[in-house]
């Protein structure tokens, strides 16, 4: 799988494991489980724990992320 895409960017929609949702980060490259996000979007930190490619928007890949949450 490539590890970026060939548009400017894309737009991740973050959500916790319970489902809630936590914002959204635009990024260059798509998501990969184990992936750091910190200091983004209202959290500390937290790491990818799986992902969903949703459809495109105006030339953008969009993904639902659902992370785990570090305390």
């Amino acid at each position: 799988m490539r590890s970026e895409t060939c548009l400017p960017t894309t737009s991740w929609f973050l959500a916790d494991e319970a489902g809630k949702p936590l914002g959204q980060i635009r990024r260059r490259g798509i998501p990969s489980v184990g992936t750091s996000i910190e200091g983004e979007a209202r959290l500390a930190a937290a790491v990818v724990v799986s992902f969903q490619e949703l459809r495109p928007s105006c030339a953008m890949r969009r993904f639902k992320v659902v992370v785990s949450v570090e305390p």
